[in-house]
């Protein structure tokens, strides 16, 4: 994908203005106008709504339509990574604001790898601002009857899924990003996973199983990490919710590594099937 430069993008589609309010109600009729109408700081400002239907069903899709359009020229794209960043850093905001931010720099993250933009420096930032999300969780709500999906940790997997994805990450960031994925798997508060988080971790976790730079040895140490119990033997685990959370979790984590690598013909792939599988055993 190259980008296509618009003559009048900058301005049409992103303004460098203060930051704009979302102008659409919940009485909005018509989600395919409202998606073609809002500019690119606006679908932003959107994320920040707490109607699900506006900050999800138009806003991010709109904005992930937009991004993965290709018609956006390098410094409009430039400027939605700078203002999501900007927004990131604000304090007080929503916990589904936050969310949807970091889903929207997977976005961004997709466009860099598939047409570099960024600089060393900023693709660090998305690192960072990855790991931070996997392992500084305020609230692990996936999804909420009155404001939806909040999912961050699940969000957060799929900016690392990007990243894992771009060659120009290197091998500290990337052990980094494993690293964050392992400490998320049982997370440190007494939490039962169970909107899908597993799976999303599972998919980041797998790509960067395939990158050279973190080689199978690598990985049978991180997995025996990963299987441990939080006490001396699982069967401790069944004492308390601290326990049956872990072994819910770390549970949910090697059945699904188990069914993303059962038919891979990459031998490296074969090999963390087989450890997942005897881990597997063990975690019961």
């Amino acid at each position: 994908m190259k980008f296509k430069i618009l003559a009048m993008a900058t301005g049409i589609y992103f303004s460098q203005g203060a930051y704009a309010a979302c102008p659409i109600t919940k009485d909005f009729l018509d989600k395919d106008n409202a998606i073609q109408k809002l500019t690119l700081n606006e679908k932003i400002s959107c994320l920040a709504s707490e109607q699900p239907k506006i900050r999800d069903g138009i806003a991010f899709t709109g904005l992930s339509n937009t991004l993965r359009s290709g018609e956006l020229s390098a410094q409009d794209v430039r400027g939605v990574y700078e203002t999501l960043l900007n927004d990131l850093s604000k304090p007080n905001k929503e916990v589904y604001h936050t969310s949807f931010l970091i889903l929207a720099l997977a976005e961004v993250a997709r466009v860099d790898r598939i047409t570099p933009f960024l600089s060393k420096v900023e693709r660090e930032k998305l690192v960072s601002i990855a790991i931070k999300a996997l392992t500084d969780v305020e609230n692990y709500t996936g999804f909420d009857e009155r404001v939806g999906y909040i999912h961050q940790v699940a969000h957060a997997a799929d900016l690392v899924l990007q990243l894992s994805l771009n060659d120009a990450i290197d091998a500290d960031s990337l052990q980094a990003l494993s690293t964050a994925i392992q400490q998320a798997i049982n997370p440190s508060s007494t939490h039962f996973y169970h909107y899908g988080e597993p799976d999303r971790l599972v998919r980041a976790t797998v790509y960067l199983m395939l990158r050279e730079s973190l080689t199978s040895d690598y990985w049978k140490l991180w997995l025996t990490d990963a299987a441990k119990p939080p006490k001396a033997t699982w069967q401790d685990a069944y004492g308390n919710n601290e326990g049956l959370a872990a072994l819910h979790n770390t549970q949910s984590f090697f059945n699904r590594l188990l069914l993303w690598t059962s038919d891979a013909k990459n031998p490296k792939l074969k090999a963390i099937n087989e450890q997942a599988l005897l881990h597997l055993k063990a975690i019961r």
